[in-house]
């Protein structure tokens, strides 16, 4: 019994071994294509892994980290006093005409004095008179007729005359006013037969051919500033000009309290439009150093430290920068890069340092850099 179920045992598997033997020498083309792309996909990720990774590059630029500073600040005149009365009296002229030019030492404004008038005269007389007793005991001193104690006497009334007529040319002096420097007057606040008293505020005058702006810059940035600094300036005096303007001063110390320096900025004024007082809008353009510039996408963060993905003979080398700017796109850095080296803008979530990379495109040609494709991780 045993012998013959061992016989058909075996003939049963001779059977389904040609079966099989059958189906696959029917289905033969079949059986290839599935041996054939079996190892063709090992073939296609053995080269992936050769090819390295698929990234799109931007190539480093440079810029000059340029700054603009603008603020406001209130104009002055390159000289500016009040004019006062020395002493109390009533005016009896005046030349004070609003916007006329004086210049240095031309009377402005006067007031009465006939006290005065008398005083030099008396004064005048008094020197005279005291000047011939000494020279007529000079000369008598001379031939012996005179003691000496006598005559030095006669000098000392004349200098003592002599200091009283200078005082007596002050007090004729201090009932005028005249121009401290060249300027322009304002207007005045007195008129001829006003009485005045000591220290009354006359009329302002001005030399307004340059106008000074102070303002405070900060001292993050006061190291690049110096006299060859661009200055432009506007002012609601003159809409739509554009002045033109210089670093006239830069304070020697730094406040401690709005850590600025105090800055002044001449603007010249040769037809005499604008006006001390007003406001104006100062802007500077500060120049800064040259740093590589990358496109912000460019830029990754990891463990506390900023850095790129540099291109290296067909590797991604890791590149450690400090941020300097950005701006519309792209960033200023300071780092080891050169121009024209390249440096991963997409793909860079599957880099490694060292790893090989395919460069299947750069930002200008893609449109990376304003958006446009990316690539697929």
């Amino acid at each position: 019994m045993k012998k013959q179920l061992s016989i058909w045992f075996q003939f049963v598997v001779c059977v389904a071994v040609g079966a099989t033997a059958y189906g696959a020498w029917q289905e033969q083309d079949t059986v290839r294509g599935w041996l054939g792309f079996a190892a063709t996909g090992k073939s296609n990720e053995r080269n992936r892994s050769r090819a390295g990774v698929p990234v799109i590059v931007s190539e480093v630029g440079r810029a000059t980290d340029n700054l603009t500073f603008e603020t406001v600040g209130t104009g002055l005149a390159e000289q500016s006093v009040v004019l006062r009365a020395e002493v109390a009296g009533t005016v009896s002229e005046t030349f004070l005409v609003p916007g006329q030019r004086f210049s240095k030492g031309d009377v402005l404004l006067r007031l009465d004095d006939p006290e005065q008038q008398l005083a030099l005269r008396l004064a005048e007389t008094r020197l005279k008179d005291a000047e011939r007793n000494r020279d007529r005991l000079e000369r008598l001193r001379k031939s012996g007729a005179v003691a000496a104690s006598v005559y030095e006497d006669t000098i000392t009334a004349a200098e003592l005359a002599g200091l009283e007529l200078e005082r007596a040319r002050e007090a004729l002096m201090d009932r005028v006013v005249r121009a401290p420097f060249d300027g322009v007057a304002g207007l005045p606040s007195v008129e001829p037969g006003d009485r005045v008293e000591a220290g009354a505020e006359l009329a302002t005058f001005d030399d307004r051919r340059t106008l000074f702006v102070e303002f405070d810059l900060p001292e993050t940035i006061l190291a690049r500033l110096d006299t060859k600094s661009k200055v432009e300036a506007t002012t609601p005096i003159a809409p739509g000009r554009v002045l033109k303007g210089r670093v006239a001063l830069i304070d020697s110390r730094v406040d401690p309290t709005t850590r600025a320096a105090r800055i002044r900025v001449a603007i010249p004024n040769e037809d005499d439009f604008l006006r001390p007082g007003a406001s104006f809008t100062i802007t500077l353009e500060l120049p800064g150093e040259d740093y590589p510039v990358v496109p912000e996408l460019a830029l990754q963060f990891s463990s506390g430290a900023l850095y790129v993905w540099r291109v290296v003979d067909g590797k991604a080398r890791q590149v450690e920068v400090k941020l300097i700017r950005r701006r519309a796109g792209e960033v200023l850095v300071d780092g080891v890069l050169a121009r024209g080296d390249q440096v991963v803008v997409e793909g860079t979530q599957r880099l490694a340092p060292d790893r090989p990379v395919e460069i299947i495109g750069d930002a200008a040609s893609t449109g990376v850099s304003s958006g446009g494709p990316k690539i697929e991780s």
